[in-house]
């Protein structure tokens, strides 16, 4: 049995969403038969997988070692930090207007991507995984179940505010919060 509490960082998301990242080698169709016989709960009762995760929430998993290695085999691999260390090596530190423990907002510069065009070009989503690297506030353990990201964009020759989620909750305000076009 394992057994998973859920943190401030992993609040918002769907159960479902949680036992795909915990699992992510596992087909949908086993976790809905592992709820449905009860071998996968939520605080201690059968889950449906649509529940919203709040903070403190249980998740156990009654599978047997083997099974949980098999399926997690994936979630183990080897993440490359190599673009983000470079994106933060060459552009510098950040202009980061204000950052608490979900959030950072960005003063992007002009000619700065705010997301990968091509597979090869750094952007300002990288500098800011790399910033978050380089200063600890990630591991490259953390970037298997969620990779921060920018929630909104500016053209290349266009400079301004970025709106940038470290964590699942912080991600899911700012997304929130742009599509009502509030705060």
């Amino acid at each position: 049995m394992k057994e998973f509490t859920i943190t401030k960082k992993d609040e918002g998301q769907s159960a479902l969403k949680f036992m795909q990242r915990t699992l992510p080698s596992a087909p949908n169709s086993f976790f809905y038969k592992m709820m449905r016989k009860k071998n996968i709960t939520l605080n201690g009762k059968k889950t449906e997988g649509n529940e919203k995760l709040k903070e403190g929430d249980v998740v156990k998993f009654f599978l047997s070692d083997e099974t949980f290695d098999s399926f997690c085999a994936n979630n183990k691999k080897n993440v490359s930090v190599s673009d983000y260390m470079e994106a933060y090596a060459r552009f510098g530190k950040p202009h980061i207007v204000y950052e608490d423990d979900h959030i950072i907002v960005l003063n992007k510069p002009v000619d700065m991507l705010s997301q990968k065009a091509g597979k090869d070009d750094l952007s300002a989503n990288e500098w800011l995984i790399g910033y978050l690297l380089y200063n600890k506030k990630i591991t490259k353990e953390d970037l298997i179940k969620f990779t921060p990201s920018v929630c909104n964009r500016l053209d290349r020759n266009t400079g301004g505010l970025l709106l940038f989620g470290k964590t699942l909750f912080g991600t899911n305000i700012l997304n929130t919060m742009l599509r009502e076009r509030t705060g």
